[in-house]
């Protein structure tokens, strides 16, 4: 693997960032990373974005996505200063690529613009097919890849999708980090699978993540879930 652990070096400032519940798990350990394949769920404010944009910053990706050679930028301050206040133990991977879905239109507009684009057409899609059309041809094995909730405009049937193409990329020699709320991303075979909450980060079993429980129990009685939840 390529990442191996990830320290946080000294209180990171502003004060808000220290309150986050990753940050918090962070300063009372390093953060091991087992797997090839690691997701990183939680509930919204948990920290998982957060992280996994430190993580790719720290590790030499552009802030708003694309590769260690993108240079699109388009909002001052896109990502947290959580990267400057990381060590990361790793050695350097040959290749590898950011997927944000917070700027991933800005990224896909910046790619048209280029002369001899590798992706020139990615805004001539829909959200899902752009996505698609990325990981496909942009992520290959033997590289690094951070994505930020790529479920973002995926149907079901098209997030399973992303799960094969994951796993297989995986097999390939690549190692994957990813921050999801997907149940269906989650399920990756193999995967490292880390769940931020008020006490931590902790490693968890898929059935036992509050994503998979959640979309169990809606499955299970969403007649009954959905007339509770508005009544």
């Amino acid at each position: 693997m390529f990442l191996r652990a990830a320290l946080l070096d000294a209180p990171p400032h502003p004060a808000w960032l220290r309150e986050l519940p990753v940050v918090r798990a962070l300063e009372a350990a390093p953060l091991e990373f087992t797997s090839s394949i690691t997701v990183i769920s939680g509930e919204n404010g948990a920290g998982k974005s957060t992280l996994v944009e430190a993580l790719a910053v720290a590790s030499g990706f552009n802030p708003e996505g694309g590769s260690r050679h993108a240079r699109m930028q388009v909002e001052d301050n896109s990502v947290s200063p959580l990267h400057e206040y990381l060590t990361l133990r790793r050695h350097n991977a040959p290749d590898g690529f950011f997927l944000r879905g917070e700027s991933f239109y800005n990224l896909a507009d910046w790619y048209a613009r280029l002369d001899d684009s590798p992706l020139p057409d990615l805004l001539e899609m829909s959200h899902g097919q752009s996505l698609l059309a990325l990981i496909g041809r942009r992520f290959h094995g033997g590289g690094l890849f951070f994505l930020d909730e790529p479920e973002a405009g995926l149907s079901n049937l098209r997030q399973l999708e992303v799960l094969g193409r994951l796993w297989h990329l995986a097999d390939a020699g690549s190692q994957i980090i990813l921050a999801t709320h997907s149940p269906i991303l989650l399920a990756i075979p193999g995967a490292q699978i880390l769940e931020i909450d008020a006490d931590g980060i902790h490693e968890r079993a898929l059935e036992d993540t509050e994503a998979f429980r959640a979309a169990t129990e809606f499955v299970a009685d969403p007649v009954g879930t959905a007339t509770f939840l508005t009544s």
